[in-house]
């Protein structure tokens, strides 16, 4: 009776250590579109192993392909159900094993926060400790569920918008608040009564007319979304005339002059 209780555990332990281990592969059904991956102004291609967020709402990406569109050679050695993977370029050599997040980067030894995973024989590493790990800027745009590895240090806009925008400006930006000595004496509102929220953008008619959906990227300020916005351009001011904006923040005036001028490139959507 003991060995069947003893073997009913074991059996148990086994049985929650495969449905954990499951949902830790895959969290939930992926969106519609899938999730994507982009580096620079160029989608991945994943022809048979799809990104997917796990069980800790990490975006998983299989190794292979993310690693040849970042330059990196990609080298396997197989130790037992474990894959010992090494990326290598002119510059870095990043040493993980999935399973573990004992690690290395240019023979220093590193910890990931969160191990590389084995799935369907297949290596993924989570998308935001690769960019951390390698150093390169990541945006996320949770709209269209990509992630975009700025490899070349520039911000990219959504690849899928790319034959979508009519015009790219490159442009200068400040920073304007709703108070009433902004906005004509009107508090809060913008050209056509709307309340001022993030996202809403005062420009040159003449240049962006009222009314655009645009993509603004370049800029770096805390409290706007980090890496990139979309935005409506649905407010004027006396001051904003030719390839310049005005962008509505969220704070006080004091903290808002801190935004400064800052080079910006803005997308015009069809």
């Amino acid at each position: 009776m003991k060995h069947f209780a003893k073997s009913l555990v074991l059996s148990s332990a086994i049985l929650l250590s495969l449905m954990t281990s499951a949902y830790a592969a895959q969290a939930a059904p992926p969106p519609e579109n899938g999730y994507k991956v982009q580096v620079n102004d160029e989608l991945i291609a994943f022809p048979d192993a799809q990104p997917f967020v796990d069980g800790a709402s990490q975006l998983q990406v299989p190794v292979r392909f993310v690693s040849e569109k970042l330059g990196y050679e990609a080298h396997w050695e197989q130790q037992g159900d474990a894959l010992k993977i090494t990326l290598s370029n002119k510059s870095n050599t990043f040493l993980f094993t999935t399973g573990q997040t004992s690690a290395s980067l240019n023979d220093q030894p590193i910890t990931l926060q969160s191990a590389p995973q084995m799935v369907n024989g297949r290596a993924y590493i989570p998308v935001r400790l690769l960019a951390d790990t390698l150093k390169i800027q990541m945006q996320w745009d949770a709209d269209n569920h990509i992630a975009i590895l700025d490899e070349d240090g520039k911000y990219h806009a959504p690849a899928c918008y790319s034959p979508a925008y009519q015009k790219v400006i490159e442009g200068k930006a400040t920073a304007y608040t709703g108070s009433p000595s902004e906005n004509g004496g009107h508090p809060s509102i913008d050209y056509f009564g709307n309340p001022l929220q993030v996202g809403t953008i005062s420009v040159d008619p003449s240049i962006i007319p009222l009314g655009s959906k645009v993509y603004i990227e370049g800029y770096n300020y805390d409290g706007l979304p980090a890496g990139g916005m979309y935005a409506t351009a649905s407010d004027t001011g006396s001051a904003i005339k030719g390839n310049k904006i005005d962008i509505y923040v969220p704070d006080d005036k004091t903290k808002a002059t801190q935004f400064g001028i800052q080079q910006v490139k803005i997308y015009v959507l069809k």
